[in-house]
Parts: C-alpha cells; structure tokens; sequence
C-alpha cells in the first residue's frame, strides 16, 4: 500500500503542470525504515513539510545526510529523462517521502540545523548542496548535468549504507520574459524605415504597364457574382413568361343571367 501511494505522489511529481507558481517539489529518501506517512498530500504548506520532516529525522536514524538545494525547481522538472540517477537511488531507497506542491519557501538550512540537534553526540556526517540554477528557457539541459554532478555523491553514500537524502527546490522567483519595445522619438524604428522606403520610392510613380497588368477586373467573387446572376434571372424569366402564358377569356368573370343561374339560385 505504501509503495503504490509512493509511486502516485512520484506520478504527481512528474506531471507537466503546476498548480502554484510559488511552489516547489520536496523529494527525501532514506536507506533507513522511517515511519512514512501513508496519507502523502499533493499540495503542503512548507511549514507543514518541514514538520514532517523533522518528525521523520528526530531519532537521527542514518549516519550520513546530503541535503540538496535546487533553485527554481518545479515538479516539471524531476522527470525520468532529467534526473535518471536521483530517481534511481529514490527507487531503490528503503523509505521514500515527496511532496509535489510545497507552498512557500522550505529553507535546508532550517533542515540542516535539526539534524545537528537531533544528532548531538553521534557526530553525523551532514553535506549540504547547492546546484545552479535553473532557467526557465532551458530543456532539462542544466537539470541533467546537476543530476549528473548529484551522482557521484549519491555513489558514495550508497557504498557506505546509511544515509538520508533531501532534494528540495525553491520557489521559482523568476520574471517571464517580455520583449519591449524600442521607440526613438516616439516613433517605431520600424515606422522610421518604412517612412524613408515611401520617400524613397517616392519619385518614381509613373507606372506604364498596360492596364489589364495593373488591375484586375476578373476575380472569382466577380465570377460567382456572376453565374449567381445568370441562374436567378433565368428562374425570372421562366415565372414571367409563365404568369404571360395564361390565357382567361373574356366571359370568365361576368355574371349568369340565364335560366341556369336562376336555377341555381
């Protein structure tokens, strides 16, 4: 039960939206049994995250821990084809806790800070990382190389055995790019150019081709236009010449005043 909730939170942390644009993933794995909660939530505060972390670290349950700071991560970016190796140390991990959407910014050294506490007389060995950081017109290039950098530490940790690993993003802080425009007095350069194109060619107005090159007085509008035409006027003519076909004598509408009429009546 607990690996396929696992495996829905990692499902949620690849997905290719985000709900927040101040949000960021949290993603910690550990070659200890922790006491993982089994109702993970997609969406945290990160006052609630960092509580539970401390919770999951306050018996210092490993002897080694790499905490890693990735500036403006978002979950689109721990996909498989961008972070094959963390991924794979998370799979392999004994314990495993992800956090899709943390809401508002989770500090490491906060983190950092508890293990020490929690640790005092067990001296543990405490790594901090920073990667760069990523930009946001970057295809999961700087993603990949960072990963890359992450492995050979996660080597080193996997070989020794015990160890705790925290890989947590800050919220992205980055202003989309916008494109501005440059005007010189008030006028596009771009206007300025087509103005001095109109004078240039200013001079030279005389056109001297024939006048069916110049104009076109045949199009396919005019062509329906007129075809419409033909059509309706023939319907025209054929109920005009119709309506003149009749023939009523003159007798038709005068009134009977013979004997049969009287009978009649």
């Amino acid at each position: 039960m607990r690996i396929s909730q696992t495996a829905a939170v990692l499902a949620a942390c690849c997905a290719s939206a985000h709900a927040f644009s101040d949000s960021s993933p949290i993603v910690m794995f550990s070659s200890a049994s922790l006491d993982v909660p089994t109702n993970q939530e997609l969406i945290k505060s990160n006052t609630n995250v960092l509580a539970t972390v401390q919770q999951l670290l306050k018996t210092c349950p490993t002897d080694r821990y790499l905490i890693v700071s990735q500036p403006n991560l978002n979950k689109a970016n721990l996909v498989k084809k961008a972070v094959p190796n963390l991924l794979r140390y998370h799979d392999k991990a004994q314990s495993r806790y992800s956090v899709p959407e943390v809401v508002g910014e989770l500090h490491t050294d906060d983190i950092a800070a508890f293990v020490r506490k929690s640790c005092e007389g067990r001296k543990p060995l405490i790594e901090q990382l920073e990667m760069d950081p990523l930009r946001s017109d970057d295809d999961f290039g700087m993603m990949w190389t960072n990963d890359d950098e992450l492995s050979m530490v996660l080597d080193q940790f996997d070989h020794d055995g015990s160890y705790t690993v925290i890989f947590a993003g800050t919220p992205r802080k980055e202003s989309p790019r916008t494109y501005t425009a440059t005007f010189q007095d008030g006028v596009p350069s771009e206007l300025k150019r087509d103005v001095h194109s109109i004078h240039r060619r200013a001079p030279n107005r005389t056109d001297n081709r024939p006048l069916f090159e110049k104009y076109q007085y045949f199009s396919t509008g005019i062509f329906t236009a007129l075809v419409s035409l033909t059509i309706l006027l023939s319907i025209l003519y054929v109920g005009i010449a119709a309506v003149a076909s009749l023939e009523i004598p003159y007798g038709a509408f005068d009134k009977e005043m013979g004997p049969s009429a009287q009978k009649k009546q």
